[in-house]
């Protein structure tokens, strides 16, 4: 996966970091919150650990997120809603549904690598 699995786990960690700060939570507060270690937190945040989908809804959770938004790169969630990709985006997300609410880790990467696609067409 190389370049790939990198590229997602910059943006899973940019994220979480990010969504973390914004609500004032330490690592430590973000961890108990998620049911996680505080170790786990520094580890996804320093892009040397992966999560599980049940992770990732728990982290998103207590974030007060989406799942995939922990996935989006950050300049997808900044578009308004006139924007021309959000069209694309939400119908990728559409298209995905039922096997997201299944948890499948591979549903998960597949998202995040079509929504990185589309973003660099742009």
């Amino acid at each position: 996966m190389g370049g790939f699995s990198d590229d997602l786990r910059f943006i899973l960690a940019q994220n979480v970091k990010n969504a973390r700060k914004t609500l004032r939570l330490t690592q430590s507060s973000l961890a108990e919150n998620a049911n996680i270690s505080v170790s786990y937190v520094v580890d996804i945040e320093r892009r040397r650990s992966w999560v599980s989908d049940k992770t990732l809804s728990s982290i998103a959770g207590a974030l007060n997120m989406e799942a995939y938004e922990l996935l989006m790169p950050s300049e997808a969630r900044q578009i308004d809603e006139k924007s021309a990709l959000l069209p694309g985006i939400t119908a990728l997300i559409e298209e995905k549904k039922i096997e997201l609410k299944e948890n499948s880790d591979t549903v998960m990467d597949r998202l995040a690598g079509d929504i990185i696609k589309l973003f660099s067409k742009t």
